[in-house]
């Protein structure tokens, strides 16, 4: 059993699952740095050194250890634009307050929505880096997966941007969510739901709908996407805290229940701990098919236990985003 303890010094998260990283993890990061600049989603050598010390390819190589290079690349892309994205939303600036806008979020939303249902091509010249990034990794995808796998990703990342546009607004309403409420929506605005989707191609891994689809296949991928969001929450909170940001199971659970911010922590990290047993319980007890579709599932679900994992390991060993001066 593997206690991982969090770089802000919170109790130690419970996660009993093997440590891995893909070896062509340095491969597809040289790709990657070629490609964010190739989109202009990063301009300057001050950014992308930033972004360089956040390490975003080697979340994806712990999270998918066993990847191609082509798929390791498409992940890695994706991951970079989605945390670019993620700070022009999370960064109220003067610089950020047009995309911030909900009417021009949502034109955007229905851009991406005719790239991922219509199969529209966006360029750089004519529509700009986001879309032209989005264009590009969807073509590159699609070259690898099914018809049915892009119409549940595509329905994936339509409710994470609709989630984000949910967050993006509270925050400027000064309004936060019951800690339920945020519950709900947390693995939608963080991404986890259609991270939970690339396993299955980043990983080369074969399910039949009606098996992706059983109750408890579908129990376990709800409490990985949780555990992922709620540790990072656990990672995320002190640098939020600095930024103004109380969007965080750690800060909601401290103002409405009236909790210290050490009780706050703890009762975060039960949270995590009670749902990664729950994942462990139920990944004991599989529904049975015929044995080529058990051993796809036994992959399937051993993935999702990586993906728990690798997201702790690059939160605690890679990454310098949640490092506190």
């Amino acid at each position: 059993m593997a206690l991982i303890k969090s770089s802000t010094g919170n109790p130690a998260l419970y996660c009993p699952f093997p440590t891995r990283l893909n070896p062509l993890v340095e491969q597809a990061d040289a790709h990657t740095t070629y490609w964010a600049r190739a989109f202009h989603l990063i301009n300057t050598n001050e950014v992308m050194d930033h972004y360089r010390q956040q390490r975003f390819t080697w979340m994806v190589a712990r999270m998918f250890p066993n990847a191609n290079l082509e798929a390791l690349c498409i992940a890695a892309d994706l991951n970079t634009l989605l945390f670019v994205l993620d700070d022009q939303y999370d960064e109220a600036t003067a610089d950020t307050e047009a995309v911030r806008k909900k009417e021009n979020f949502e034109l955007f939303l229905e851009q991406v929505r005719r790239i991922l249902v219509l199969h529209e091509t966006k360029t750089l010249e004519k529509h700009g880096p986001s879309l032209a990034a989005i264009s590009d990794f969807w073509e590159r995808i699609c070259r690898l997966s099914t018809a049915a796998w892009q119409n549940r990703f595509a329905e994936s990342m339509k409710r994470a941007f609709v989630a984000n546009l949910w967050r993006i607004e509270l925050v400027k309403q000064n309004r936060m969510p019951a800690v339920a409420e945020y519950m709900q929506f947390r693995q939608e605005f963080g991404g986890a739901n259609f991270f939970a989707d690339l396993v299955e191609i980043m990983e080369d891994i074969h399910l039949p709908e009606e098996v992706r689809w059983h109750t408890t296949v579908q129990t376990l991928i709800t409490l990985c996407s949780d555990t992922i969001c709620y540790a990072n929450d656990l990672f995320s909170y002190r640098k939020e805290l600095q930024q103004g940001d109380e969007m965080n199971l750690v800060m909601l659970l401290k103002n409405h229940e009236h909790l210290t911010l050490e009780d706050a922590v703890f009762k975060a990290t039960q949270i995590h701990d009670d749902k990664v047993k729950e994942f462990i319980r139920l990944a004991a007890q599989l529904p049975v098919f015929e044995d080529a579709v058990n051993k796809e599932l036994l992959r399937f679900v051993n993935a999702l236990a990586t993906m728990m994992r690798g997201n702790i390991d690059w939160s605690w060993t890679d990454t310098a985003r949640y490092r506190m001066a």
